[in-house]
This record gives structure tokens, C-alpha cells and sequence, in this order.
């Protein structure tokens, strides 16, 4: 009887020992996380990785470095003053960018030669994503939208992903009006582009 109240004992202090492990991660690497998010962003303003973070000051959206099916580099600022730009990130694994998908094609389909780009930035890490993975997902969707890889997680890195799916919204003059990570609906998708257009 005292063996097996001991050995109760020893996994009821293994689990505690566990579970404070694991809130004090958390809570150190959110703390590292933002920190270093910060120190990515422009000294004007934050951008933040919270789920509809609306910006009210002007706050210029960092550039990144992509690539397309060609493999040729696609700039962000290569849309500045010529178009307003929707970023999605997103990637093959994750079921609510999956979910989200179909919104983004009829916004493709919806706005299509207006003054708006979307572009559908996929994660391409080289293990849980590839690119092979991600063109033929959407091979089967039967999607044809823009589809840019971030092979060197450059984009990623400069936006602090930690979370997917996430949309930004960045006007013509290259500002970050909005800032959405999570599921997005297709009348937030719609109206958010039809802000964007009329700026």
C-alpha cells in the first residue's frame, strides 16, 4: 500500500512539475517573442500579432522578400503607390486557412483588375511545408490565386508569424491599415478591400 501511494505520489509531483514548466515557457518565450517583434517593426508604430488590431496611426508595413512559382522575387514594395495589397499567410497544414480559402478566391474573383492585389503567402519552412505541397493543394482546390512562397521565412520573420492564418491590409502608400490573424469571414475580407480601394 505505501509503494503505490508513493508512486501516486512521484506522478501527481511529475505532472506539477510539468504543467509549471510549461505555463513558465509560455510566458517567457510570449515575452522573447514580442520583444523581438518589436525590434523588427518600425520605430513609428507597432504592429502586433492580435486578431483584428486595427492601426490607427500611420504605420508603414515593413517590406519582405517572396518568391513565385519561377522562382523570381517578388517585393512587397513592388506594389507601393501602384496597388493596395492583401497579404494572407497561410500554408497547406493548417485547416483554418483551408477554411478561409474560398473567401480569398471570390475576393480574387470579386476584384479582379481593380486596384487591389492579393497575394497568398505560403510558409514554405522545406519540412512541414513545401513548396511541391502547397501548389498542389491548390492544384485540387481548383484555386488560381497568386501564390508567393516564403522559402527563406523572410516575410515571417519581419511579421513575427506565430499564428496562422493571418491578413494584412496595406494601402497603396504602403500603410498597414489592418492586421487580422486567425479566421477571417468573407464580409470582414470584402469590406476590408473595398476600404482599401476607396482610400
Amino acid at each position: 500500500m505505501n509503494e503505490k501511494k508513493r508512486l501516486i505520489y512521484i506522478i501527481i509531483v511529475f505532472v506539477a512539475l510539468i504543467a509549471i514548466g510549461g505555463v513558465s515557457y509560455k510566458y517567457l518565450s510570449n515575452k522573447y517573442s514580442k520583444s523581438q517583434i518589436e525590434n523588427q517593426m518600425p520605430k513609428q508604430g507597432s504592429i502586433g500579432n492580435e486578431a483584428n488590431n486595427n492601426i490607427n496611426n500611420v504605420t508603414k508595413a515593413p517590406d519582405f522578400t517572396v518568391y513565385n512559382e519561377e522562382g523570381k522575387a517578388v517585393k512587397l514594395s513592388d506594389y507601393k503607390g501602384k496597388k493596395a495589397v492583401v497579404v494572407n499567410f497561410w500554408a497547406s497544414w493548417c485547416p483554418p486557412c483551408k477554411y478561409e480559402m474560398p473567401y480569398f478566391q471570390k475576393a480574387k474573383d470579386k476584384y479582379e483588375g481593380k486596384e487591389v492585389e492579393i497575394l497568398m503567402v505560403n510558409l514554405t519552412d522545406g519540412s512541414r511545408e513545401t513548396k511541391k505541397t502547397a501548389l498542389e493543394f491548390m492544384k485540387e482546390s481548383k484555386y488560381n490565386m497568386n501564390v508567393l512562397f516564403d522559402t527563406e521565412l523572410n516575410a515571417a520573420k519581419i511579421y513575427g508569424i506565430q499564428a496562422l492564418p493571418r491578413t494584412l491590409f496595406i494601402d497603396k502608400d504602403g500603410n498597414l491599415v489592418n492586421d487580422h490573424t486567425g479566421l477571417i469571414t468573407q464580409d470582414m475580407l470584402d469590406d476590408n478591400i473595398d476600404d482599401l480601394i476607396r482610400k
